[in-house]
């Protein structure tokens, strides 16, 4: 198939387009990899590809191999947007994005034009779109528990176990120290009102936890 110069150069700016598309979501979330990341990508992946089918006349012309090579790259960048936390696994959704980047790229690049456009669109959606409909958001009850403590006594494991007990789950949590004092923030699902109540008033009662937000200070440090 005979494609001029001038249309290759166009897949390439159609695959960074979609690509920039996926990236200005991530971007807007301030994800690990953003707008340059996902444009970067797609381009690369559009780039290898028409390199494969184009460059190379004869028999060794393969783009399907190249293509093949391309997704196995974005694995290792993919995996580099995952950052597991004690409970915490994030990244998981730009790394997804990341490998549909380049799946657009190699699409822009073999001139499947309104497949890659309508892919992107369809990626795009459920970026915006599924999020607010997982089951966290929509039947869940979502907390946020903020202390102070001085670390060493055993503070969290009954805390856990109260979260648990209650039928709650821990979502996230975030630790800082300073001073010999430890902040933690953690983001519960699924506590009730009355629950999460009796969270507070256990916290309260215990003599390391100097403050919880909300609702008030409890004892000075």
């Amino acid at each position: 198939m005979d494609v001029g110069t001038g249309e290759l150069v166009l897949r390439l700016l159609l695959a960074a387009v979609l690509g920039s598309i996926l990236g200005y979501e991530r971007e807007a979330r301030s994800k690990t990899a953003g707008l340059r990341t996902h444009t970067l990508v797609a381009l690369g992946a559009a780039m290898f590809t028409i390199s494969g089918a184009f460059g190379v006349e004869g028999a060794t012309s393969d783009p399907t191999r190249v293509a093949a090579q391309v997704v196995t790259g974005i694995g290792f960048i993919g995996a580099g947007t995952i950052v597991r936390s004690g409970f915490n696994v994030t990244g998981l959704t730009t790394a997804a994005t990341l490998w549909m980047a380049a799946a657009l790229g190699i699409g822009a690049a073999v001139g499947l034009y309104e497949v890659a456009i309508v892919g992107g669109l369809i990626a795009l959606a459920s970026l915006l779109l599924l999020g607010s409909l997982r089951p966290s958001r929509l039947w869940r009850h979502r907390r946020r528990l903020e202390l102070l403590y001085q670390p060493g006594h055993g503070t969290l494991g009954p805390l856990y176990s109260a979260v648990q007990g209650a039928g709650g789950e821990v979502k996230q949590m975030w630790m800082s120290e300073e001073s010999g004092l430890r902040h933690m923030t953690m983001s519960l699902a699924n506590v009730k009102d009355d629950d999460f109540s009796d969270l507070i008033e256990m916290l309260s009662e215990r003599e390391e936890v100097l403050e919880i937000f909300p609702p008030a200070t409890i004892r000075g440090g």
